[in-house]
């Protein structure tokens, strides 16, 4: 995989949760394997983006060319939602982080009411907190 991977603000809260439901197969199939290998590699380098397509929008069947096609309101909603995660974590655009660094402070900083507030209005909101943070994702990051 080509390193940095570009990872969106707000994809850093699905990541740890991610359980492929309600995804389109080809996007879910994707981010599943970008999921897989930062699990594997937890030093690999993440490139937080802010209103920027990354790694997983470019399977998406709403992108096109540099945004989102599903509507302008979801569009800009999207990039209000990396900037609003962003200033919560206190991280700037473009930033590099290894995996493990980004998402422990990601861990550390969101809990449950946090996404609660930062992700008002997402349409897998509520199955990221029944679900919650995926306990292996946490473990395979952390094991060294």
């Amino acid at each position: 995989m080509i390193e940095p991977i570009e990872i969106r603000a707000h994809h850093l809260l699905c990541i740890p949760r991610f359980y492929r439901g309600g995804y389109d197969e080809e996007f879910a199939h994707n981010m599943k394997e970008i999921c897989m290998y930062i699990r594997k590699h937890p030093n690999t380098k993440i490139k937080v983006l802010v209103g920027k397509l990354d790694n997983f929008c470019h399977k998406c069947p709403h992108e096109f060319q540099d945004g989102c096609v599903q509507s302008k309101k979801i569009g800009k909603w999207v990039v209000s939602q990396d900037e609003k995660v962003a200033n919560f974590l206190n991280i700037k655009p473009n930033s590099i982080f290894s995996a493990k660094e980004i998402f422990n402070l990601s861990l550390e900083k969101i809990n449950e009411d946090t996404i609660k507030s930062v992700c008002k209005g997402c349409i897998f909101l509520s199955n990221c907190v029944k679900v919650g943070v995926n306990n292996s994702f946490k473990k395979e990051l952390n094991k060294n």
